[in-house]
């Protein structure tokens, strides 16, 4: 990913919060869409870490690196799930459980959610670094 496609990722995330928070009441199906989108961002990346720690051979420690940043991008991921599970749950109404919004609300679940967006796009481009460096290490290793 360069850095056009990163801000433009960022820039669809700041747009549809700001079009879903206009009104002050965030429905089911707009949390849906936002939960959707970060869990399938999410474990696309965590798929594509592993998978690269996976691929480069050669130096044991940038593995070691790619995998952690898996399992630390796993854990933001799980609470992802937890969060929208339980966000969803109140939403539906199920159980007769209604969500009372708390002031400004809707204005932490924005900074959240952007928050969350820019952790993986921060770590789409640190993957990118780190596969750079690796390549300029086999290079400077066969020289």
């Amino acid at each position: 990913m360069n850095r056009r496609t990163l801000a433009a990722i960022m820039a669809v995330a700041i747009l549809w919060r700001a079009f879903i928070s206009s009104n002050g009441h965030i429905i089911l199906w707009e949390s849906v869409c936002s939960g959707v989108a970060l869990f399938i961002m999410g474990w696309a990346l965590f798929a594509y870490i592993l998978r690269m720690s996976r691929e480069l051979k050669g130096w044991l420690e940038l593995n070691s690196i790619y995998r952690w940043i898996a399992f630390s991008v796993a854990a933001i991921n799980f609470y992802v799930i937890v969060y929208y599970a339980m966000r969803w749950y109140r939403l539906a109404g199920v159980g007769g459980i209604e969500e009372v919004p708390l002031p400004l609300d809707f204005l932490y679940r924005d900074i959240r959610y952007i928050m969350l967006v820019i952790f993986y796009c921060v770590v789409m481009w640190l993957a990118k670094l780190l596969k750079k460096v690796h390549g300029d290490y086999i290079l400077l290793f066969k020289q």
